[in-house]
Order: structure tokens, then sequence, then C-alpha cells
């Protein structure tokens, strides 16, 4: 029904439930209107019951018609009082009753077949409308029995047609609404299903753009910045070494860093991945990079790297590329070291990078300080291809940290 939801509604569904029911409002209008009609010319026109009974019977039909419409029209589609659904159902009982009267309970039957269904429609909750199911077929059936001069014999089938007419009506109307009212809590349900799923697609979408900013962040710490911070110490150097030397160095380094820009730019691989072999890219890569620290930042960098590698994704390769840059920079400019070994191990459940430096350590850095960005976003990335990074202190007895980066083959 139109205004009694199992569940609470948004103003949008209520007012889509509101449109719906008015536009029924015409087919409500012309089957009541219909109704009476037909029946009055049947009286008028097919009944041989007196010229008086049959005027009473047209009477009582446009009575009915009256009433519908100053009070019935309006019950459908809006919230109403129960006062004036009883002034209407009660008068046009009334109607129906004495149209039984005067020309006998059969003439009563075509209007019941739309009445029953407006007291469902109409009411503001189920009891009116089954008291009205009720008492309309109790009063036709008196009036059935008046009819009869309230003989006796004539009540069990007096009786009996209330009570099937009353039955038919609750049982209808009761299987009716229950489909109106599971079909707009699906409805709703439906409504609310989608919302759940538009805010998760919204939920969502702003975590793979975090996640995104996070990653661009992360590539533009470990190769940018590395790379600018390069420069930097090649300018001041410059300052008062071999300046030709120095800026070759500038140059290469900032060229470099270009590459890496428009690789981050286009979503490519890392320059130095993408300019090697298959088989052998990622080690072609440390050893470019080895080299290229050793020249910029003066730190001596050892390779201990296999003579192969097995598969491994290219995220992983990724992953241990920028692992060996941050560590590498942060051997020299953090923990000041000289000396750096650059190793890569592979065993049974994978490949493992280990950066290992003659720097201060980390009891070196002060009680309560971060690790820092770069660290963070070094964990994050192994952690994405199913790896781990840990940085820790030497314990073979050197100074300095070891970096250990492990990703699964």
């Amino acid at each position: 029904m139109p205004h009694h939801l199992p569940l609470a509604p948004s103003r949008g569904r209520l007012t889509q439930l509101m449109d719906f029911w008015e536009r029924s409002r015409v087919g409500w209008h012309a089957a009541w209107y219909g109704v009476l009609a037909v029946t009055a010319v049947a009286v008028l026109a097919l009944s041989s019951a007196p010229l008086a009974a049959r005027l009473t019977g047209v009477a009582a039909l446009a009575a009915a018609a009256a009433l519908y419409l100053v009070v019935g029209t309006r019950l459908l589609g809006e919230r109403c009082s129960l006062a004036r659904y009883a002034l209407y159902t009660a008068g046009t009982t009334a109607c129906l009753v004495v149209l039984a009267l005067v020309l006998g309970p059969g003439v009563a039957l075509a209007p019941l077949f739309v009445f029953f269904p407006q007291a469902w429609a109409m009411t503001p909750s189920r009891t009116p409308a089954v008291v009205v199911v009720i008492a309309t077929p109790a009063a036709l059936g008196l009036a059935q029995l008046a009819g009869n001069g309230w003989a006796a014999a004539s009540v069990p089938d007096a009786v009996a047609t209330a009570f099937l007419q009353a039955a038919a009506a609750i049982v209808l109307g009761l299987w009716i609404t229950g489909l109106v009212r599971e079909s707009e809590s699906r409805a709703l349900l439906v409504a609310e299903l989608t919302a759940t799923r538009a805010e998760l697609a919204s939920a969502e979408h702003a975590r793979g753009v975090l996640a995104e900013r996070e990653r661009m962040a992360g590539e533009i710490h470990d190769t940018l910045a590395q790379g600018f911070l390069s420069i930097v110490a090649l300018a001041q150097a410059a300052q008062d070494g071999d300046t030709r030397e120095r800026l070759a160095l500038i140059e290469s380094t900032a060229r470099a860093n270009l590459a890496e820009a428009r690789a981050i730019v286009a979503a490519h691989a890392p320059p130095d991945l993408a300019a090697g072999k298959e088989a052998d890219r990622l080690l072609a890569a440390l050893e470019r990079l080895a080299a290229r620290t050793s020249a910029v930042e003066g730190t001596a960098v050892e390779l201990d790297l296999p003579a192969a590698l097995p598969p491994l994704t290219s995220e992983a390769e990724v992953v241990l590329l920028r692992a060996a840059q941050e560590g590498l920079g942060n051997a020299r400019r953090h923990g000041g070291a000289t000396r750096v070994v650059l190793a890569l191990a592979v065993d049974v459940e994978g490949v493992e990078l280990t950066v290992t430096d003659d720097g201060t350590g980390l009891a070196a850095v002060p009680a309560g300080t971060s690790t820092g960005y770069g660290l963070t976003a070094m964990a994050a990335r192994a952690a994405q291809v199913g790896g781990s990074a840990a940085l820790a202190d030497r314990t073979d007895g050197g100074a300095g940290c070891v970096l250990r980066v492990r990703v699964p083959a």
C-alpha cells in the first residue's frame, strides 16, 4: 500500500511510491465509476423489479459515486485519517445495503469486487480493512435475511454467503498487501545495496588514489630525491675540485634523474631495468648503480652477485633495485660510510638483497628518531610483493648497518 512501508523510505523512494499511486488513481476511478455505471444500466434495463425499486437502487449507486467523488478520491495515495476512512466505507456499505434491500443481494456483488480492493488500498493499517471486509458482508447478509422476511431457512444461506465473501476478501487482501510490502522491502533493499555499492566504489577509488600517491611518493624519494641530493653534493664539491669532472658527473646524474622522471610519468619500468636483457637486467642494473654511486658519492661499493637469478616478477625486481638505491644512499649520507658491500643471495625461498656498510650504525641514531620515509616505503613496497625488509646493526663485529630485503622467486 502506498503509505505503509516496512522500512523508513528515503525521500526519493517515497516520492516514487506517491507518483506510482498518483498514476494508478485513474485506474481506480475508472474501475469504480465503471462498475457503478454498468450496475445502474443493468438495474434500469434488465431488472424486472418495480420501477420505484429500480430508481431507489440507481439512487443508491449514485450516492456511492458521489461519496467516492467527495471523500474516496482523497483516500487513495495519501495519508488519510481514520475518521475519513470510516465515513467513506460506512457510507458505501450503506448504499450497497440499500441496493440489496430493494433489488436483492446479487445486485451488490459487482460493486463489491472493486469496493473490497478499495478498502485495502485506502486503509492506513490492516485492521480497519479487515473490519470493513467483515462488516460489509455481514450487513449484506442481514439485508438478505430482511428481504426473505427473516425466515429461519434463509439464515444458513445468508451466513454462508457472508462468510465466504469476508474470508475471500481477507485472504486476498492480506496476500496482496503482503506482496506489496515485500516488493517495497526488496526495492528499498536494492536501493540500499546500490547506495552501499556506490559508497564502496568511492572508498575503493579513494584507497586506490591514496595507494598510487604513496607509490609515487616512494618512487620520487628513491630516485629523484636521491639524484638531486647527489647533484647538490657534486655542485658543492665542484667549487674545490676538478670542475670539468664534477660537471660531467652532475650532467650524468641529471640525465639519469630525467630518465627516472620520464619513466615515473609514463609508468614504465626503471630505466636501469629497461636497459638490460630479460635474463640479467637486475644484475646489470645493480652493477651500473654501484659504479654510479662510487663515482658520484665517493663511496667504495663492492658487489657480491650470483652468476644468475631465478625468474622474478617485474615488481620484485623493482623492489630490489629501489632497496639498493635507498641503502647505498643512506649508507653515505646518514651513516657516513666509506665502504659498502652490495650482495644478492639466492635460496629455495627467494632472493635476498643485503647492503652492508661501515658507517656509524643505528647505535649513533638518537633514541626516538624515526627510521625515515624511505625505509618505511621500502618495507611497504616489499610487503606488496610478499617480501620483507629490515634494517639492523651488523652482527659480525664490524661497525655500520646491514639492510636486508627479501622477495619470493
